[in-house]
């Protein structure tokens, strides 16, 4: 503590008191009224400590910043995708691949893939409801990783399993990928959020 200089500037002493404000916050909550007295105390006008609040809860014109959670403060950002969801989603991709090699294996040329057409469906409610999901935790890039890794996942199924298709697989993964991707982001931007996020 020694090493510590007698005298600071203004702006060196809001920017420690800011410091300190975020380790401090880390234990425990403040009430507005102790926070407004704390700003008065450190030379913060009240109105710059009411414009930050207003700010901070969404009610203000400014931005937003990213806050931690830890009083029920809202976080401003969406929670970073989900390994789990993602490989799931190319799980989902390489068993709908490998059920369309399978069915155009067993289906005559003549007939439909009937076995592909379930499956390739069930991939398209999976996409749905995962894109739902994302919409209700305002999520756009978890649904994304998601939707790559499927059609990946698919193109990967389909080619190891009937060969003949790889190019045509290729090609077709991305034009749905591409399809998904755009509807996907639509639901999620514009559908209504009737939940809060992370509610699953």
């Amino acid at each position: 503590m020694t090493d510590l200089p007698a005298r600071i500037s203004e702006s060196q002493a809001s920017l420690v008191l800011e410091r300190a404000a975020e380790i401090d916050a880390a234990g425990g909550s403040l009430s507005i009224e102790e926070l407004r007295r704390i700003a008065a105390e450190a030379g913060i006008g009240e109105e710059a400590t009411d414009h930050a609040l207003r700010e901070l809860f969404g009610q203000g014109s400014g931005p937003q910043p990213a806050m931690a959670d830890t009083a029920g403060i809202p976080a401003g950002t969406a929670a970073p995708p989900s390994p789990g969801r993602i490989a799931a989603g190319g799980a989902v991709g390489l068993a709908t691949g490998f059920l369309i090699g399978l069915g155009n294996i067993l289906t005559p040329m003549t007939s439909p893939n009937l076995l592909g057409l379930g499956a390739f469906c069930g991939t398209i409610g999976y996409l749905l409801w995962r894109a739902i999901q994302s919409m209700k935790q305002r999520n756009q890039l978890d649904f994304q990783m998601q939707n790559l890794a499927l059609w990946f996942g698919m193109t990967v199924g389909l080619a190891g399993t009937y060969p003949i298709l790889s190019d045509d697989a290729i090609g077709g993964a991305l034009l749905l990928w591409l399809i998904a991707a755009v509807v996907g982001g639509l639901i999620i931007k514009f559908g209504r959020r009737g939940e809060e996020p992370g509610e699953e």
